[in-house]
């Protein structure tokens, strides 16, 4: 039987990023562990990553800088996928643990088949009849519109245009998310908030 290391999935870059004390992960927002975040604590764990992108401590994340942030990112994000399919944490994934993993996925992308279905079949026959169809294309068509509009947002988050991210441009960046995220606008995240509507498919609660 075959083994897949987790090696295999990262760069030497990337791990030498993943490694690096400069670019480590910042503290967990949920600092005192309530099980919520806020805003306190979510600006704090901001400016903690902030500051350890911030390699040359000007206030300023130049490009290389940024670069090395997003590399740092990516490469979290696939450490996660790999840990998420190493069933037995033994820094390995057999051929039967890629299997179960793309089970999961199957059952969760039919799951989600399911629940668009059932929000589309608005007259609740069991089918999603040409008009629903149609309905559905628009929405689906209006939400891709608006979710350009936020990829646009974010590629302002230089807002001078200097070709640099200042610190206050990050942390008012990291407001803003918070305040989207913060859907009853409380002041504080709790579980399931900050969840995308997107077929609930991701969720940056802790992104700063």
């Amino acid at each position: 039987m075959r083994h897949f290391k987790k090696l295999t999935l990262l760069s030497a870059a990337a791990i030498a990023l993943a490694s690096s004390p400069a670019l480590a992960q910042g503290p967990k927002a949920d600092t005192n562990q309530d099980g919520q975040v806020t805003q306190a604590e979510f600006s704090a764990e901001s400016l903690a990553k902030f500051q350890s992108a911030d390699l040359n401590s000007d206030g300023y994340l130049d490009k290389s800088e940024q670069t090395a942030l997003r590399e740092n990112r990516r490469d979290a994000h696939l450490s996660r996928k790999f840990d998420k399919m190493d069933a037995n944490g033994d820094g390995a994934v057999t051929e039967a643990e890629m299997k179960a993993a793309d089970t999961a996925r199957a059952s969760k992308r039919q799951e989600r088949r399911d629940e668009m279905k059932a929000r589309f079949d608005t007259n609740n026959d069991g089918t999603v009849s040409e008009v629903e169809k149609q309905a559905a294309k628009e929405m689906m068509k209006a939400k891709k519109g608006d979710h350009k509009g936020k990829r646009g947002h974010k590629a302002r988050l230089d807002t001078d245009q200097d070709g640099r991210i200042s610190q206050a441009e990050y942390m008012s960046r990291a407001d803003a998310l918070f305040a989207r995220m913060d859907a009853n606008g409380d002041g504080v995240l709790t579980k399931g908030e900050g969840k995308h509507r997107k077929g609930k498919r991701h969720s940056r609660k802790h992104r700063g």
